[in-house]
């Protein structure tokens, strides 16, 4: 994967980020936060939320890899 790839995936995702941040008035920070402690339900919609999120966090962990080497 280059760089240009992981960037224009991080894009992506936050794309998708921000519009379920706004649909549930949540940021993503906060909202994996509290999935992760239980004390939020199991939906859909929450589910696909956890895959973007943890996407964006493994492409910013690749991104900050390739840049700083």
């Amino acid at each position: 994967m280059t760089l240009q790839q992981i960037i224009q995936d991080i894009h992506g995702l936050n794309q998708e980020l921000f519009y379920l941040e706004s649909q549930f008035g949540l940021l993503s920070a906060d909202f994996y936060h509290l999935y992760k402690a239980g004390e939020l339900e199991q939906s859909r919609s929450f589910i696909q939320w956890i895959g973007y999120y943890e996407a964006r966090l493994e492409r910013e962990a690749k991104y900050r890899k390739i840049r700083w080497l």
